[in-house]
């Protein structure tokens, strides 16, 4: 079995990345599209016309649809209080009813702030919703020599809940060239882990680089896992040996099989063995770090890549078994 193989054993939900609330949402489409792929994003801008009351609940682009559980739909975030400098009713997030669903994970709650808001769903339901700068902040207007030169440090990084309410759903992103952008959500997820690893202090962590030169050509990666090291978790590097890392306090596994050439891997596993922590929208670094997390895709085809980044503890240390039994 290859981890392309074990990776078909995993399945998770279908969820899409929707725009609510914009005018003109086109520049912010792009960038989506250009983020998270194709068909996995929509746009919805909240707009209501007159009668919409009497209407079945939509899923905010029309498509009318249950209210399944009573959650948090795209259409309840919009109002027509609003009124321009015509006299007309515009579309404005409704805030009140976001604080009456905090059950549903978001950045922020200062109407002034969410005039564009980016919102996770699964079928009509609202999984997660950020605004446009903290996504913007983590992976939109960045770009990946953030990363490789060490600019963000790993104090810096965190998800927002657009992102964070990724866990367990299985994704295809595309490298350079055919996107600018994709490689860099694995990037911030792949960061988020190795902080998690890092404010623990012990525990396992095991990271794939596919060539393990690239440890030492990418000063950001090397400054990374020295601190990760020095700070007593049991450091686990995987890649094709064209050049081994020097002084590095890390145990390096290399070989040219497609588990070390077209896999990437980061998973922390605390001392105790992955276990299920608890879900809190303002602590998933405390739930990585507590309960484990970890981050598993395959290069499927050239510069296409396929997987899942997960808190499951079964999935954690199913990969962790994989890894330190096969690689």
């Amino acid at each position: 079995m290859t981890l392309e193989q074990f990776l078909d054993r995993f399945d998770g939900p279908e969820r899409s990345v929707v725009i609510v609330n914009r005018t003109d949402p086109d520049p912010v489409l792009n960038m989506l599209v250009d983020t998270f792929g194709d068909d996995a994003v929509r746009v919805v801008d909240g707009r209501v016309t007159p009668g919409d009351a009497e209407r079945p609940a939509t899923d905010g682009a029309g498509i009318a649809g249950p209210d399944r559980r009573g959650g948090l739909t795209a259409r309840k975030l919009t109002t027509t209080a609003v009124v321009d400098g015509a006299g007309e009713a515009v579309p404005s997030i409704d805030v009140d009813v976001l604080r009456r669903h905090d059950d549903v994970p978001f950045d922020g709650d200062d109407p002034d702030e969410i005039e564009n808001l980016v919102l996770l769903m699964e079928g009509d339901e609202v999984v997660a919703g950020s605004t446009l700068g903290e996504l913007g902040d983590a992976v939109l207007f960045v770009n990946s020599d953030l990363y490789i030169t060490g600019s963000r440090s790993l104090a810096d990084v965190d998800l927002p809940s657009v992102i964070s309410g990724l866990d367990d759903a299985t994704f295809t992103l595309r490298g350079y060239p055919e996107s600018n952008r994709q490689k860099l959500l694995l990037i911030t997820i792949s960061r988020f882990i190795e902080r998690a690893a890092w404010t623990a202090g012990d525990g396992t962590l095991r990271s794939s680089f596919q060539r393990l030169s690239r440890i030492d050509d990418e000063v950001g990666t090397r400054e990374v896992y020295e601190r990760i090291s020095a700070t007593g978790v049991d450091t686990h590097l995987y890649g094709v040996p064209d050049e081994l890392p020097a002084d590095l306090d890390a145990v390096v596994h290399a070989g040219d099989d497609p588990d070390f050439t077209d896999s990437w891997f980061v998973v922390y596993r605390p001392p105790e063995g992955a276990h299920p922590a608890e879900s809190d929208p303002d602590s998933d670094l405390v739930r990585g770090i507590e309960g484990g997390v970890g981050l598993l895709a395959v290069e499927t085809e050239p510069r296409v890549w396929r997987g899942l980044w997960t808190f499951d503890a079964d999935r954690i240390s199913r990969v962790n078994r994989y890894i330190e039994r096969n690689l």
